[in-house]
């Protein structure tokens, strides 16, 4: 009888090491799950600023474009209409 205390005493502290192995082992796969979340979410941001900075340099593109084709109409104007620039004329 005595005996089979004993191994049952042994067998409930095996029990026990291995539901305390179980949970420690759930616990880090939640900590891992939630870390994933973390970085998913992380990654959508970054995404995200990616997006709105590929519309802003889009925009400056097309402002640079812009101010491009109005100083070349300018230059044209100026130099078909005779025009002195203004660092010209003190040359002269």
């Amino acid at each position: 009888m005595d005996e089979l205390l004993r191994e049952r005493d042994i067998l409930n502290k095996n029990m026990l090491k291995a539901v305390n192995a179980t949970q420690k082992h759930i616990d880090l796969v939640k900590l891992h799950e939630q870390a994933k979340r973390n970085l998913e979410e992380e990654i959508q941001s970054y995404k995200e600023e990616a997006q709105k900075q590929r519309k802003i340099i889009f925009h400056l593109e097309k402002e640079r474009d812009r101010y491009i084709n109005q100083a070349s109409d300018l230059t044209q104007k100026a130099d078909s209409g005779g025009m002195a620039w203004p660092l010209d004329k003190g040359k002269g």
